[in-house]
């Protein structure tokens, strides 16, 4: 484990080479679709340098690799799937306020916050004009790329075997959507690669990962979220949405969340509930355990999730939340939350 982020300086010149050159037009918006060809990259030349300064949470050896990347240069990218499930990849995460070298966190809806992520070059050849593109999507257990919205575009010279940590500099205002539980995707190409396919596959593309972990205080009243169930543009499907209670996050995604002293508890201490409509009256209950969802072709379909307890945890405690999409035993995606006592619902 490498010093934290705070103790990591970046820059003004370091700055300044993340950016292509001097200024922020380097970093674009609003042309960012994933899987466009390299025509439509953001314009502004590639740094000369590296994009960040070295160090940050949890660096891993440049060896390791994550399924086959379809790629037409000999440059392997990688960013970290997340464990047990691919959507904690401990290679991205969140500085909220208005200093990207800040401490790691979880922003609130209205806030400023920087995103960064870990990009691993694991080929024999240098990786130049690498391009890392953001994005944060409404809170959704399977993600897909025509639904996500732009942060910004990062670029980096990354040698090989080497591993570089690249800051958007595009800040990331955090909108009051969903109270701000959004969740975050990240993908790493170079000129020529072929495009991605429309749902997000950070397993079978070592160069895409996703961040859907959130920290959720313990109150009162129940915590309540919409997620979004999506279907492909021409395939409908039938799904199972279902949560798990209990488990321990790797020490990496819990300095990300600004717990690092925190410990799993053994015992249940949440209620968690799926329903079709929303919950009004708490004397309802939460709703189902699961659900099962058909969702047509081109569609989606709302779940309204309902977390309820946790008001026992100790302030060292937390307590992991899981929810789950599934296809038969299949796990399509999900989304995690990290249940504490003593401080505000994020």
């Amino acid at each position: 484990m490498t010093d934290h982020l705070k103790n990591v300086p970046v820059s003004r010149r370091d700055i300044i080479r993340v950016s292509g050159g001097g200024t922020l037009a380097a970093v674009a918006l609003g042309s960012l679709g994933v899987g466009a060809p390299a025509s439509a990259a953001p314009t502004g030349s590639p740094p000369a340098g590296p994009t960040s300064t070295a160090g940050g949470i949890g660096s891993a050896p440049a060896s390791a690799a994550a399924g086959t990347r379809i790629r037409s240069t000999g440059a392997d990218l990688l960013i970290r799937d997340g464990s047990p499930h691919w959507w904690l990849s401990p290679d991205i995460w969140v500085v909220p306020g208005t200093d990207p070298n800040g401490v790691p966190g979880t922003p609130a809806a209205g806030d400023v916050a920087y995103v960064w992520a870990r990009v691993q070059n694991t080929g024999g050849k240098d990786a130049v004009g690498v391009q890392v593109r953001f994005y944060w999507g409404n809170p959704s257990v399977q993600m897909f790329y025509s639904t996500l919205n732009p942060i910004g575009t990062a670029y980096a010279d990354i040698d090989a075997g080497d591993t570089q940590e690249v800051l958007c500099l595009v800040p990331w205002n955090v909108v009051t959507v969903n109270n701000g539980h959004e969740c975050l995707v990240v993908v790493a190409t170079l000129p020529g690669d072929p495009a991605l396919p429309d749902a997000v596959d950070p397993v079978g593309y070592p160069n895409v990962a996703q961040r859907n972990l959130t920290l959720l205080g313990a109150e009162q009243e129940d915590f309540k979220l919409t997620l979004t169930v999506q279907a492909a543009k021409r395939v409908p499907k039938k799904v199972r949405i279902s949560a798990a209670i209990g488990g321990e996050l790797p020490k990496d995604a819990l300095y990300t969340l600004g717990l690092t002293e925190r410990r799993p508890v053994d015992k249940t201490l949440v209620e968690i509930g799926f329903s079709t409509k929303p919950i009004t009256d708490p004397a309802d209950g939460v709703g189902e355990p699961e659900l099962t969802i058909e969702v047509p072709a081109g569609r989606s379909v709302p779940v309204h999730l309902t977390v309820r307890g946790g008001t026992e945890l100790a302030a060292g405690e937390y307590q992991l939340v899981e929810v789950l999409e599934q296809d038969g035993d299949r796990v399509l995606g999900g989304i995690s939350f990290a249940v504490v006592a003593g401080r505000k619902a994020r």
